[in-house]
């Protein structure tokens, strides 16, 4: 088995990061590019500048990028401009990423059209969109590829990229509760949020004390808290992973931009337990004790994976012998075998490689042992910081533990096997890392992880969520929180 790097199981926590800051943001807007755009921005109309304002991104107190936001009023409405960057480094290697938006909203702050762009390295994801009635009318470039998709936006209102601007607009007080909808482009999905008011509150920003409004904002059961000075400027936002966001001039966030450091993954999500585990990869049976979960968090349970009392059990489950693939009912597992962006298994290229991995089309457990193997021998393990897409994966073939389980998954799904995609901890060289990796049906739920080459994921695999990105935002909450003890091993 290859040695893989300690650093390359901290990148799970880096899509965490990416992405949760994509949602704080919303819809993102390159300035610079407009040539890229289908929305239709009027060039000689009246436009007044509102505000400018410049925030820096921390992740626990060390920064690692910045935010600029430009609002501008409009013959029709709101405008409003918005760019991120983030720094990432973690053993030597570094990666920019950056977002950007663009919306465009009426006088009362209803969305009429947005553009947005999520760049890292080389990897780009754009979304253009133009709301219409109760719809949205979506033009989504991804991997060099578009496609148009129309999403119901419900009853809802739609808000515009930049929550401030309507908290500033509307002053909301003591019982106040507004419920909107919001797309978020990772997922290619409209979500809900809902925006409250959190009380006065005493804050301190760079030594100096502040009286605030507190607004709380909830999406998908994500809490953020953002802090309004008495003239409706935002100065602090406090939100999940230790992510947060404090007012600042131009000219310093000009300067932070340049940090060469930026967010070290490896000593921000490591977690080290009580107790050591002798040979992980060849274990069958495990027994932690964890402490430090919120209330609401539960973990999941199946044959192999079990919870009671802070105490998680897992015992390394075999396929059912006499099961054939011609038994699965495709209504009940209509989620693990259907074709996503993320993992396209009904694409050409997708469906051709893994005939020709199988070979003879019986589809025996062989054949899943076939396609771990493959993915495992022919994907360069090395971090990348972006978001993990199977027909990417395949051309570029090399990424980290997220590329390597959504090609599995593609490549499984393609043969009619119900496969998913789960996310939780491993445990490599006394720690616990954020890792990504599969489950397949065949009789029962199975664990395998190709990135080790393992057709039976060792016992170390704690799962904490499975589905899709949306589902994986359980997980957020509680990064950071874990702490665990090695109980048994063996």
């Amino acid at each position: 088995m290859k040695k893989i790097r300690k650093s390359f199981f901290f990148f799970l926590a880096l899509i965490f990061v990416i992405w949760l800051f994509t949602i704080i943001f919303a819809v993102k807007y390159p300035w610079n590019s407009a040539g890229r755009s289908t929305v239709n921005l009027a060039k000689n109309e009246n436009i007044v500048d509102l505000d400018i304002s410049g925030y820096g991104i921390y992740v626990n107190d060390q920064k690692i990028g910045y935010s600029i936001s430009r609002q501008q009023k409009t013959e029709k409405g709101i405008r409003i401009n918005e760019k991120s960057v983030m720094n990432i480094s973690a053993y030597g290697t570094s990666q920019t990423v950056t977002t950007y938006s663009v919306s465009e909203a009426d006088e009362n702050l209803n969305l009429k059209s947005f553009y947005s762009e999520v760049i890292s390295g080389e990897h780009r994801v754009r979304s253009n969109g133009i709301i219409k009635n109760d719809s949205i009318f979506l033009t989504i470039e991804n991997c060099g590829e578009k496609k148009n998709v129309i999403l119901s936006i419900g009853d809802k209102p739609f808000v515009p990229a930049s929550v401030e601007r309507v908290v500033q607009n509307l002053r909301i007080k003591k019982d106040t509760l507004l419920s909107y909808a919001i797309f978020e482009p990772l997922s290619e999905k409209v979500v809900d949020i809902d925006i409250r008011w959190g009380g006065e509150k005493n804050i301190e920003v760079d030594g100096q004390q502040y009286n605030t409004n507190e607004i709380i904002v909830n999406m998908l059961g994500l809490e953020s808290r953002l802090y309004f000075d008495n003239d409706g400027r935002m100065l602090l936002e406090s939100s999940p992973m230790g992510i947060t966001m404090k007012r600042e001039s131009l000219d310093k966030i000009a300067d932070m931009g340049k940090s060469e450091t930026g967010l070290k993954i490896y000593e921000t999500y490591a977690i080290y337990p009580q107790g050591k585990i002798v040979n992980p990869r060849e274990l069958k049976h495990l027994v932690v004790e964890v402490r430090g979960l919120s209330n609401d968090f539960h973990f999941l349970e199946d044959k192999r994976q079990q919870y009671e009392n802070g105490i998680i059990t897992i015992n390394v489950q075999n396929p059912v012998a006499d099961f054939s693939v011609a038994d699965v009912s495709k209504e009940k597992f209509a989620e693990q075998l259907k074709s996503t962006p993320f993992v396209p298994c009904d694409d050409k290229e997708i469906t051709g490689l893994s005939n020709k991995i199988t070979g003879d089309g019986k589809k025996r457990w062989e054949d899943i042992e076939k396609i771990i193997d493959w993915v495992y021998k022919n994907i360069r393990k090395a971090p990348t910081f972006s978001i993990p897409y199977a027909k990417e994966v395949l051309s570029r073939k090399v990424g980290d533990c997220n590329e390597h389980a959504v090609l599995f998954a593609a490549l499984s799904r393609s043969i009619g096997v119900p496969t998913k995609v789960v996310v939780g901890i491993v445990y490599v060289d006394g720690a616990f890392y954020y890792h990504a990796w599969n489950e397949v049906y065949w009789g029962r739920w199975i664990a395998c992880d190709p990135v080790f080459g393992q057709h039976f994921a060792d016992a170390t695999h704690i799962k904490l969520g499975e589905g899709t990105l949306l589902d994986f935002l359980k997980v957020v909450k509680i990064v950071g929180q874990l702490n665990i003890k090695i109980l048994e091993s063996n």
